[in-house]
């Protein structure tokens, strides 16, 4: 009987100090699993298990930085704006003058006008012209571009559209840029190509000291800011440059363009360039600009036959679009281009 009773008292002895064990043992393997869950998706996803689902907080994430390809190849056979010669219509006279400008052939260089051609001026959106160029030398036509919250706050011209944590792809960013001017897709593409504004203005002002631009200066991949500076020779360069690039020819060629910004509808971008709007013959392209500190800025190229100039017009006093016709209708006179059809 003593015996009994001592074996029932071991056996209730045990059972509390067995239920603890396959507790803590329950509950370790619980752990081991949920942890594994986390290495297998990682922080801040919905994990499944069981069929139940657990909802985390989403992480706003910078998104990764688009991989620095450098500088395309110069295209063979480029020409140089040559201001060694006298200008070919140097008895033009536009009134009211612009306070500077050139004019240009793209085949060899040779300057057809110009005023001021050294003088060092803030450029306004022309500013835009490099951020092309480094955007086609760093994302592909079918590149994906992680907004963040940042393009939505810049002031000024927006394309529009342009929410964090959407995804769009980088040529809709260039067409924003290009057409409408955009400055919230100038500020897009800097955060994505450089990981921050900063840094892709650095890179701004290193691929200028590659194209020998000797008084170009950035401070912001748009130009609102005055310190944005430059001169007509050193625009007229940056443009022969951004026009040896076929993406960035054919978007700026547009008058307007249908995008969608990754979300809803898609949105209607117009041209700001009215050479374009008009359809000037021959208009192609390139960008215009506009601040009161800059006042008026304009790079027309006109194409006619096998023909091509540039213009670069800085701070036009009433309109630098009748400055360039005025400037074409004197090339086509003397054979720098085609006469209109």
């Amino acid at each position: 009987m003593l015996s009994e009773g001592r074996r029932r008292r071991r056996r209730s002895a045990r059972g509390p100090v067995g239920l603890l064990l396959l507790l803590f043992a329950g509950g370790a393997a619980a752990i081991a699993v949920w942890f594994g869950v986390l290495r297998a998706d990682g922080p801040g996803r919905p994990v499944a298990s069981a069929g139940v689902q657990r909802l985390t907080t989403p992480v706003t994430e910078r998104p990764p930085l688009q991989e620095a390809v450098g500088p395309l190849p110069e295209p063979p056979g480029a020409a140089r704006v040559d201001l060694s010669r006298s200008a070919l219509l140097a008895d033009l006279k536009l009134d009211p003058t612009p306070v500077a400008g050139l004019a240009f052939d793209f085949a060899d260089g040779r300057v057809l006008w110009r005023r001021g051609a050294t003088r060092v001026r803030p450029i306004a959106s022309l500013t835009k012209l490099m951020t092309g160029l480094l955007a086609v030398e760093r994302f592909g036509s079918d590149s994906r571009v992680r907004l963040t919250a940042e393009p939505d706050q810049i002031g000024g011209t927006h394309m529009g559209g342009l929410r964090a944590g959407r995804s769009v792809r980088a040529d809709v960013l260039l067409q924003g840029l290009m057409i409408t001017s955009g400055n919230d897709a100038a500020v897009a593409l800097a955060v994505a190509g450089a990981g921050s504004v900063h840094a892709w203005v650095n890179q701004m002002n290193a691929r200028a000291r590659l194209l020998g631009l000797k008084c170009t200066h950035f401070v912001d991949p748009h130009g609102l800011d005055p310190r944005n500076r430059s001169c007509p020779a050193d625009i007229a360069a940056l443009a022969m440059r951004a026009m040896a690039e076929p993406r960035l020819a054919r978007i700026a060629k547009h008058r307007f363009a249908r995008v969608w910004p990754g979300f809803g509808k898609k949105i209607t971008l117009r041209t700001t360039n009215h050479l374009l709007r008009e359809r000037y013959p021959g208009a192609i392209g390139l960008k215009t600009g506009f601040t009161n500190r800059a006042g008026h800025c304009l790079v027309a190229v006109i194409e006619r036959g096998e023909r091509r100039i540039g213009i670069v017009l800085f701070g036009s006093k009433i309109d630098a679009f009748a400055d360039a016709r005025r400037i074409a209708r004197e090339a086509a006179r003397v054979g720098a281009i085609d006469p209109a059809a």
